[in-house]
């Protein structure tokens, strides 16, 4: 069954951020090792690398979260619920996905106000010469934090018709 053009535009987005968090990782990675190599080489770091890197981590893990969750990929035990029977695990699951719908979009209600007054503010992280905007990644973490509580009413969506839901790859 092909899915609708509008879960599809929401998947490539999941997609395209998750691409996005991949390349930043490769950045940062790139930026501490020649901070490393300017510390024990030529006595020299880079200024302001442990501010980027502390507020990177934070944007990139919210640019992934949601296509993350999408792929299955988060880690999960599932030693109770593969010895329950279907329709409690259906219960379950469904129950999972609406706690994953309220929490993630408290995140968003609980985050929203901070996310302004960062914006309005100019906030930053960090002192001169390096002043990292924290304004941009507020925004990922909302933006990161409605997706994921967008592909979780995906998910209980796809549970309460009875179909659970999976991932592009392994949909016939």
């Amino acid at each position: 069954m092909k899915a609708h053009p509008a879960l599809r535009l929401f998947h490539w987005l999941l997609a395209a951020l998750n691409m996005i968090g991949a390349v930043w990782v490769v950045l940062i990675m790139l930026l501490i090792t020649v901070d490393v190599v300017g510390r024990a080489f030529f006595n020299s770091p880079l200024f302001g690398v442990p501010e980027i890197v502390k507020i990177s981590i934070v944007g990139l893990v919210w640019c992934m979260m949601a296509h993350t969750l999408k792929v299955d990929a988060h880690l999960r035990s599932t030693i109770l619920l593969d010895r329950m029977p279907p329709a409690l695990r259906r219960g379950v699951e469904i129950l999972a996905c609406v706690l994953g719908v309220v929490m993630f979009a408290l995140i968003v209600y609980s985050g929203w106000d901070n996310m302004i007054d960062a914006w309005r503010i100019g906030e930053f992280e960090g002192e001169e010469p390096v002043r990292v905007p924290t304004y941009p990644i507020r925004s990922l973490v909302i933006l990161g934090a409605a997706l994921t509580s967008l592909q979780f009413l995906v998910m209980l969506i796809e549970q309460i018709r009875g179909r659970p839901f999976k991932s592009e790859g392994e949909q016939s």
